[in-house]
């Protein structure tokens, strides 16, 4: 019997995150519920199995040597049986009912994929409880434009129809080869190469955990500098794939994404530290711009305020929030 839905996790060497991220989906309570974990070539999970767990079906792929995100992530859709596929990262948790809003998403609208809005947090929290109050989240609106410039759509959002229900389907995969960005590459091959429709669930749906140990916020200014190297690198392969016209709004905006990477590196060379959630902080200044609602003009100047902490752009749409940009919109899109 074919599943409602099959959520793939890959997972290494991380057991009790595994097994709160599992829990989490055995309390959407969505029936015909297929959990398909992949050890990537880590220690035992066993013991984080939510095994008998009623209306779940558990499966497990082991491999023997670590492959990557996208060799994982790719590992468990060729094992996915459901009507459709979700996706959560092992130290990520659903929320609850995102799963419920998220498939009834799809069935009303016809599109192939729904993205939830994500919560950040700095600190862990429990399956079944919104985290600690936190200003930043990813609720992006759907923009192709913004989108073919960076990713606003984190794996753990995202619930989509599982095209290998109805054949073979091996270009819906991750890319191996890419060390990161590998959800960024396959949302743009699906929508230049296969014509999918994304749209968004504007409610939060997954809490999205940024490690404080993560080396994007460590100390060490060396492993700083390789993890935005290795980034910079997948970007620019990424952005090669999908080569835009010269000169366009979308070439200008990868410019200025480029000009992110070089700011970090700066801010390490002469000894600073990026803040923790930099990442996301530049993204909605990016986004801003695009948009309409920041200057174009001023996006370098505001990437460099907010990496280095003496500006905080958040989210027009976080409860309470305020937020340092101008109050006049500057700039439109084209």
């Amino acid at each position: 019997m074919t599943a409602t839905v099959s959520v793939i996790v890959p997972t290494r060497d991380r057991p009790a995150a595994l097994a709160d991220a599992l829990r989490s989906i055995v309390l959407q309570d969505v029936p015909g519920t297929e959990i398909v974990v992949v050890n990537d070539g880590g220690g035992d999970i066993a013991a984080a199995l939510p095994l008998g767990a009623p209306g779940v079906t558990v499966r497990v792929v082991s491999h023997p040597r670590p492959r990557g995100q996208g060799a994982a992530r790719n590992a468990g859709l060729e094992l996915a049986s459901g009507r459709f596929v979700a996706f959560l990262d092992d130290d990520d948790l659903y929320l609850p009912g995102h799963l419920d809003r998220a498939l009834t998403a799809l069935d009303a609208s016809g599109a192939d994929v729904m993205y939830a809005d994500c919560l950040l947090a700095g600190g862990r929290c429990e399956p079944g409880k919104l985290p600690e109050a936190s200003p930043y989240r990813y609720d992006f609106a759907f923009d192709p434009g913004v989108l073919a410039v960076a990713n606003f759509v984190p794996t753990s959002a995202v619930v989509c129809r599982n095209p290998a229900v109805h054949g073979p389907a091996s270009w819906f995969r991750f890319d191996p080869e890419l060390p990161v960005l590998v959800d960024w590459s396959l949302w743009l091959r699906l929508i230049h190469d296969r014509g999918w429709c994304f749209e968004r669930v504007p409610e939060p749906g997954v809490v999205f955990h940024r490690r404080t140990d993560d080396v994007a916020v460590s100390g060490r200014t060396d492993a700083h500098l390789e993890y935005l190297g290795r980034y910079e690198d997948a970007y620019r392969t990424v952005i090669a794939r999908w080569p835009v016209t010269p000169g366009s709004r979308v070439a200008r905006f990868r410019s200025l994404f480029l000009e992110t990477f070089q700011i970090g590196q700066t801010l390490l060379a002469t000894g600073q530290r990026m803040v923790p959630f930099a990442y996301e902080g530049a993204l909605r200044v990016l986004y801003d711009a695009f948009t309409g609602r920041l200057d174009e003009a001023l996006v370098t100047t505001r990437t460099e305020a907010v990496l280095s902490g003496t500006e905080t752009v958040l989210s027009p749409f976080t409860p309470g929030s305020t937020t340092t940009r101008p109050p006049q919109a500057a700039g439109t899109a084209g």
